[in-house]
């Protein structure tokens, strides 16, 4: 099935992850290849470098490992501040269940949208969700294989959407607030005049249940507005590889009488124009 992602920095995490995982496995008696043997039935760890400004991820087993890297980048000043150290957590019970991807800290904690960069958030969440994916298309075809290397075989159906306008381009667009900052940044606003932000943890949460349930790549948008009596209310957008949709309290997003996809999120706002009036400025 072909998979479009939105940034290329997408497919590239996926290849370094696919070269790291050869690698890996080249080693012959190297300890890593030991530890997936004996973890082949339970969770698998892999240690990752995260750019919090790119989503940028790096195979890497410690941040002084990108000091080469970081010293051939020059006049860009990067360092390694700007590099969080997480982990990739595979769970797979068996060869024949599908594996399952998780992206947590170092500490073994959660990741936020407010850890992160806007894009790198964007890009990092998009990379978990095309690894899910693929490992639900791959799920008991390849037995011999760990479930990651499975869902890296073939990345020739991942393309590069063509769509040329983006959310974070438009007028309203206010990045990671919360529905607290929102609302007090259209408090005595007048009706219809909205704001556009990054899903928050709930959205995100029912997104990756969307996204198991449809196999689709899903990234939740909210957009904020102003309505009658000074009532502020919020209207979920979903970008999917499938295109734009409002959500209307039905996960089955496959749902063609309930559910039309949008070629762009201006679309969407076009025909939203008697509810979200004018941009928050």
């Amino acid at each position: 099935m072909a998979l479009e992602i939105t940034r290329r920095e997408v497919l590239n995490n996926l290849i370094r992850f696919k070269d790291s995982l050869l690698e890996m496995r080249g080693q012959k008696e190297g300890r890593q290849q030991k530890q997936e043997k004996e973890g082949r039935k339970g969770d698998r760890k892999y240690k990752v470098l995260l750019n919090r400004k790119t989503g940028d991820m790096r195979f890497a087993q410690r941040i002084s490992a990108l000091e080469h890297h970081i010293a051939r980048k020059g006049s860009k000043k990067e360092t390694a501040e700007e590099w969080k150290e997480i982990q990739i957590i595979v769970h797979q019970p068996n060869s024949h269940d599908a594996a399952h991807f998780e992206v947590r800290d170092a500490h073994d904690k959660a990741i936020k949208p407010a850890d992160l960069d806007p894009i790198a958030w964007r890009v990092a969440s998009e990379t978990l969700s095309v690894l899910n994916i693929k490992a639900e298309e791959v799920k008991g075809q390849l037995p011999e294989m760990l479930g990651e290397e499975a869902a890296l075989k073939d990345l020739s159906t991942i393309h590069l959407s063509s769509v040329k306008d983006r959310i974070d381009d438009l007028p309203g667009w206010m990045s990671c607030v919360s529905r607290i900052d929102a609302e007090k940044m259209l408090d005595g606003k007048p009706v219809g005049t909205y704001l556009l932000r990054e899903g928050d943890e709930l959205t995100i949460a029912i997104s990756f249940h969307f996204e198991q349930e449809n196999h689709l790549h899903i990234h939740p948008y909210i957009l904020t507005v102003v309505e009658k009596e000074g009532k502020i209310s919020d209207i979920l957008l979903l970008q999917t590889n499938k295109g734009w949709i409002l959500y209307f309290d039905d996960p089955n997003l496959n749902d063609s009488v309930l559910y039309e996809y949008y070629p762009s999120v201006q679309v969407i706002l076009n025909h939203l124009k008697e509810i979200a009036k004018q941009a928050l400025i």
